[in-house]
């Protein structure tokens, strides 16, 4: 088992096709309806076009690179608190927390790392 890159929000960046586009191209695949929907790729444009412009992501804590969510509030909030990430707060999971979890089942899987971080 790969041991978790676990940026801020808990998304373990192994299993974060955003983080793998440049590299992985079934993770681009994955991306490439979605890319198209938000307009960042052509509708004639597919996994190829996504792997040439990568990297989306970084990863949290590479302060050279692209980071996905530049204006994360919950990586900025770890950092002015000093945290590796969310579950190291006392408030955790917080209100701002569990309204970025929603529905998303990538989200919900973050929570449950670093709910068993906690354990």
């Amino acid at each position: 088992m790969e041991k978790l890159e676990l940026a801020a929000c808990g998304i373990d960046c192994n299993e974060c096709d955003i983080y793998k586009a440049a590299f992985d191209r079934k993770a681009a695949e994955s991306l490439a309806r979605w890319f198209k929907r938000q307009g960042w790729i052509g509708k004639d444009e597919g996994v190829e076009a996504i792997m040439q412009k990568a990297p989306y992501c970084n990863g949290c804590w590479n302060k050279t690179g692209v980071h996905w969510c530049s204006d994360c509030h919950l990586l900025k909030c770890c950092e002015g608190r000093q945290f590796n990430h969310c579950g190291e707060c006392g408030g955790f999971p917080c209100d701002e927390y569990k309204k970025w979890v929603g529905d998303y089942e990538h989200h919900k899987q973050a929570m449950d790392y670093l709910m068993s971080i906690l354990r």
